[in-house]
């Protein structure tokens, strides 16, 4: 097996999950979301744990993943929040998941096909309040949910929406978003429509936004400890990490890797690395980024390779092959700054690594 691996903190993913916890208080329920395989660090392993700990729904993007989910055991109910076409729909009704309702086509088909198993099937209904992604437009709110009264077989269980702009130091349209969603539930009680649910918050609205709280939180990033405010203290769950496989020692004036982008400038020990972009280290980490090895940092030279990649070590002393590599997820390399420097957020880095790279849980 290839030495590079991702190393899974339960214990910080454990610490991350009940800081949401103690952030929102009893009276808040938690839909814990996993989905993209957790963000990258094992959804079957991660839900079992945060089950375990109390989480009261989980969140995915899809069917797929939510039968992923129910056929590993978990019990608390599993809302899809990407939506469902209409093959799907059979699925839904048979393993009674709780899927995100924005189309009245499917709602009927929904209703349709969960009349024909003499069933009554939950379902969120999502509202666009600026997004401008998936969902129904306020406007359409009553209206939608008077036909909806229709269908004898669906009921709605909870309703939300979608901050776009909750981790922006500039708070007024994400101030916007929540005003307009606060006043659809009032025009809606005013038709005496009411939800057991009511959720908008993610991880950054979560920590910055408590009147987005309502009864119900949809925490992703921060459970896996990225993208946190610095006084909430989260906890790095993954560690990225591979083991030097060769060392060796270049004169001034030798070209780096592919095309030669990096060119030493002096005699320079360079140590060889078995991890690549196809496992998730991204080619924007050439000539940029920076390791820890031994607690110290060292410099990514050359370009990224599919499946290697070099580090500069002439600084760091008695380094040796099969030395473990940080190269992220320590207390010298910060995901959320790593990400910074390539132009991204921590959210891709965690989803991209690859399936090759294998997750071992401490």
């Amino acid at each position: 097996m290839r030495p590079t691996w991702a190393e899974i903190s339960i214990k910080a993913l454990s610490k991350n999950f009940l800081r949401v916890k103690e952030i929102v208080g009893d009276r808040v329920k938690v839909m814990s979301v996993v989905k993209a395989d957790a963000y990258g660090h094992g959804a079957i392993k991660v839900s079992m744990t945060l089950e375990g700990l109390g989480s009261d729904m989980f969140g995915v993007a899809s069917v797929d993943e939510g039968l992923e989910l129910y056929m590993s055991g978990i019990k608390a109910p599993i809302v899809i929040l990407g939506g469902i076409y209409e093959d799907e729909i059979n699925s839904v009704v048979k393993y009674g998941f709780i899927p995100a309702i924005y189309s009245s086509d499917i709602l009927e088909k929904l209703n349709n096909i969960a009349y024909k198993n003499n069933l009554k099937i939950k379902y969120h209904l999502k509202v666009d309040t600026g997004m401008n992604r998936l969902g129904i437009k306020p406007i359409d709110l009553v209206q939608f949910l008077q036909n909806a009264m229709q269908y004898k077989n669906v009921t709605t269980d909870g309703i939300f929406t979608h901050l776009s702009s909750a981790d922006l130091d500039e708070r007024s349209y994400t101030e916007h978003q929540i005003d307009i969603f606060n006043k659809s539930i009032k025009d809606l009680k005013k038709e005496r429509i009411s939800f057991k649910y009511i959720h908008v918050a993610n991880s950054p609205a979560i920590q910055r936004y408590p009147k987005s709280h309502f009864n119900l939180v949809r925490p992703g990033i921060m459970i896996y400890g990225a993208y946190g405010d610095k006084e909430v203290y989260l906890h790095p769950v993954m560690k990225l990490k591979s083991r030097i496989v060769q060392i060796k020692k270049l004169p001034a004036g030798s070209r780096i890797s592919y095309g030669g982008t990096y060119i030493t400038k002096k005699p320079t020990k360079i140590a060889v690395l078995p991890i690549g972009y196809a496992d998730g280290y991204i080619r924007q980490f050439s000539n940029k980024a920076l390791v820890s090895i031994n607690g110290t940092k060292a410099c990514v030279i050359g370009r990224v390779c599919m499946d290697l990649t070099i580090i500069d070590v002439t600084d760091i002393d008695k380094v040796k092959v099969g030395d473990d590599v940080t190269l992220f997820g320590d207390e010298n390399i910060n995901i959320d700054e790593l990400a910074e420097m390539a132009d991204t957020i921590s959210y891709e880095l965690l989803t991209n690594v690859g399936k090759r790279v294998p997750r071992v849980y401490i």
